[in-house]
């Protein structure tokens, strides 16, 4: 059948039809063609530097912690290698197999292995996984040697923080653990390659800014998917962190450690000068090497609750009260005062009475007239009752601060705490109790509300000792600046050590009252009756003052006895001793606490033996010897 020819209306239809259609097709081919000449003509250059950036990547290189030294150059953390084991799942065509695998002949529980694998299963698969570390030398063997049984498993090298001497000094060191991310978020940008493990307590924590290094970078370039394909030339090397020196023997440390032996308390051993410390040792200690391999939440639980607590470095964070060890801030405020001269005597007949109540002195039968040398030596009770309650509590309080104590003391430490000097205006705050007469006596000779640490005893001895001036303790001694050094290629002395500074200040204390109290600390040891004498050194003159703090009442310690016949440890009274030496031209001071040691007079006979080890083998005597006096056969029982 032939087709009829279109009208002349149904060809001008179909043509505009066609036009419309042609336009509409058009235009977007045209916004095409322009879109492609803009980004390839006009613009081609700028993208084709901005395409660059997706395929060039800076790729950050860690750097090397700062290494921590003794004042003697003895290495107290550095870095060690260690050896981690990594999977790359993209390599390995069956990961359970090659698990099985590494798990029988590495003899690691295979749980461990999928576990660590398991919490990175978000990473790419290209990407290697760590699934084990820190491999011995005969796990690195075994991978190395039958590499081809091990599809996707290699071993990579990363530094890890190593203390070898071990527990020794490890409340001073601190320790290192993976870092927060409250922590990550103030570390600087270069640095965070540096800081995945950083340190968490002690000189590892305070210095961290010294002690991380500066990352360094290399340009890589990567494929769309990530995967590194080669890398560019012109590598920037990461900067190693600071050394640092400090002002800790460790010698002197172990051997403090090891006359302490099974003790729990703390020692400390400054320089009264220049406020170095030359040891801090807080027992029981733990090993910091434990951190930086890793601990699984039951051994880190174990440490949290240990009944000793292992991880408080007592010598800052230990509350005591002083016991008689405060009796020479007493002293000084009376004698400031004008309540007492150094003639003024008082006798002691073994207690005071307050209304019903009597205060005994330690020894029952009394001191009968001292005066306020003699008061120190034979650490009289009633004596500083007696001063006490003429004063006030205002008063002790003063020169407690005066001579540093309700404060911390600045050691470069973190966690330090304050201590209790109460007064009327702190127990109504405290108790919402006004302050009793009776309790001003207890205060007078360290006990009641009273509590100090052991940094802070030390610093007030330090005043008595250097002549009237406090002076913050400092374990860092010196730091060298790495920098310089890379630049130098050596070390040179002034260029690159950097001195911490000394920093004291004036007690407001007279000279001769500082005189008498330590005439009466000298008296205390050297005495014939000083209730320090176990202290009394055959090399130089000691000066010091025995404390005891109850940890029970008297009458429940009756009780006890009366009904066991004996006093448990956990119940026996702390220990304290502390002391400077020589006292012509002190080089030395020190505080000895020892939990549940009974008596002060134990802790002074530790004294003597760490005296005796430091000018026998740190320092040389500085004048002739003196002739060992022999101490009296007689009982020493529990005085203070």
């Amino acid at each position: 059948m032939k087709e009829e020819p279109l009208s002349f209306e149904e060809l001008q239809l179909f043509n505009r039809r066609d036009l419309i259609i042609r336009s509409v097709l058009t235009v977007p081919f045209a916004a095409i063609v322009w879109r492609l000449w803009n980004l390839q003509v006009k613009n081609g250059k700028t993208y084709k530097e901005l395409s660059k950036g997706n395929r060039i990547r800076l790729k950050s290189l860690a750097a090397p912690r700062g290494i921590v030294y003794d004042r003697n150059g003895v290495i107290v953390a550095k870095n060690i290698p260690s050896y981690i084991l990594n999977l790359v799942r993209e390599d390995v065509p069956d990961i359970d197999e090659v698990l099985t695998k590494i798990s029988l002949s590495l003899q690691i529980p295979i749980e461990l292995l999928r576990r660590n694998l398991q919490s990175q299963l978000k990473t790419a698969r290209f990407v290697p996984i760590q699934i084990h570390k820190d491999l011995t030398l005969r796990q690195i063997a075994l991978i190395e040697t039958y590499q081809e049984q091990f599809p996707g498993i290699s071993i990579e090298v990363m530094p890890r923080r190593y203390y070898p001497l071990l527990s020794t000094g490890a409340h001073v060191f601190g320790y290192m653990s993976e870092i927060t991310k409250a922590q990550l978020k103030k570390l600087p940008e270069n640095k965070i390659k540096s800081a995945k493990i950083i340190g968490q307590e002690g000189i590892e924590a305070v210095y961290n800014e010294h002690l991380i290094g500066t990352d360094g970078g290399m340009q890589v370039e990567v494929n769309n998917a990530g995967r590194e394909i080669r890398t560019y030339p012109g590598q920037i090397d990461p900067k190693p962190g600071n050394d640092i020196i400090l002002s800790i023997d460790s010698v002197l440390q172990r051997q403090i450690e090891k006359i302490m032996g099974k003790r729990r308390g703390a020692v400390i051993v400054m320089s009264p000068n220049t406020g170095e410390v030359l040891a801090m040792v807080s027992l029981p200690a733990f090993d910091p090497n434990e951190f930086s391999q890793g601990l699984s939440v039951k051994r880190w639980r174990e440490l949290r609750n240990d009944p000793g607590h292992v991880l408080n470095n007592k010598c800052i964070q230990g509350i005591y009260s002083p016991g008689s060890t405060f009796k020479m801030v007493t002293a000084a405020a009376a004698l400031e005062s004008g309540i007492v001269s150094p003639d003024t005597e008082i006798k002691c007949d073994g207690f005071i009475r307050l209304k019903r109540t009597k205060m005994h002195c330690w020894k029952r039968s009394g001191h009968g007239y001292l005066n306020v040398v003699q008061a120190i030596e034979h650490s009289c009770n009633v004596f500083f009752y007696k001063v006490a309650m003429e004063m006030g509590i205002e008063k002790i309080k003063e020169y407690a601060n005066r001579f540093g104590l309700g404060s911390p003391s600045g050691v470069d430490l973190l966690s330090e705490l304050s201590g209790v000097v109460p007064d009327r205006e702190w127990k109504l705050k405290r108790y919402k109790q006004e302050w009793q007469k009776g309790e001003t006596p207890n205060v007078a000779i360290g006990q009641g509300y009273l509590s100090v640490t052991p940094i802070q005893l030390i610093s007030y001895i330090n005043a008595i000792a250097n002549g009237g001036f406090f002076v913050k303790p400092r374990i860092v001694k010196q730091y060298i600046d790495n920098e310089s050094l890379t630049k130098i290629g050596k070390l040179e002395p002034g260029l690159n050590l950097l001195e911490t500074k000394i920093e004291k200040r004036e007690i407001d204390i007279k000279p001769e009252t500082l005189d008498l109290l330590r005439q009466g600390m000298e008296r205390n040891v050297q005495g014939e009756k000083g209730t320090g004498r176990r202290a009394r050194s055959g090399l130089v003159a000691v000066a010091g003052k025995t404390g005891t703090t109850e940890v029970i009442s008297s009458k429940t310690r009756d009780k006890i006895l009366k009904e066991q016949g004996e006093v448990a440890e956990k119940f026996q009274n702390h220990a304290w001793f502390t002391a400077f030496a020589p006292v012509e031209d002190p080089m030395i001071s020190m505080v000895v606490m020892v939990e549940h040691g009974s008596s002060g007079s134990n802790s002074a006979a530790i004294a003597r033996q760490i005296i005796d080890y430091y000018f026998t083998n740190i320092e040389s005597v500085p004048k002739s010897p003196l002739e060992n006096l022999p101490l009296k056969t007689e009982e020493l029982g529990n005085n203070t």
